[in-house]
């Protein structure tokens, strides 16, 4: 629904007075009273070509900001597949814990616990650490 609040009223900072209209003119000085055709050809033609530099200078900028777009695209991609994996990872660590953890809450042996050693003896349960100071 619109506002039923009045667009345009005027103030006082809107209004115009005569004097500031004729300030706001340009007027003829005898220098442009006295230019022939062929200046004014001339300057007309030079503000066509400051024209095309300036159109030429915008299709610049514009095709620097899609390489910019460009390339802040392919950034957030490469960082969403690295977060991707990140996730995968935490995934199955997550998925692998849940399984041990009701290895361990269904007193099934857990084959972590049961490791082989170098010298061919079998040690059961967590292995010991000799700390020499």
């Amino acid at each position: 629904m619109k506002s039923e609040a009045l667009h345009n009223i005027r103030t006082m900072q809107n209004v115009k007075t005569n004097s500031d209209i004729w300030r706001g003119r340009k007027l003829r000085t005898t220098n442009s009273l006295s230019k022939t055709e062929e200046q004014e050809e001339f300057l007309s033609a030079a503000q066509v070509n400051d024209l095309a530099q300036t159109l030429n200078e915008e299709k610049a900028r514009l095709a620097r900001f899609d390489r910019s777009v460009e390339k802040s695209r392919e950034n957030v991609l490469r960082s969403r597949e690295k977060l991707a994996a990140i996730i995968n990872k935490n995934r199955v660590l997550m998925d692998l814990r849940h399984e041990m953890q009701q290895m361990r809450r269904n007193q099934e042996p857990d084959p972590a616990e049961n490791v082989k050693r170098d010298d061919g003896s079998a040690e059961e349960g967590i292995h010991k650490i000799d700390l020499d100071y």
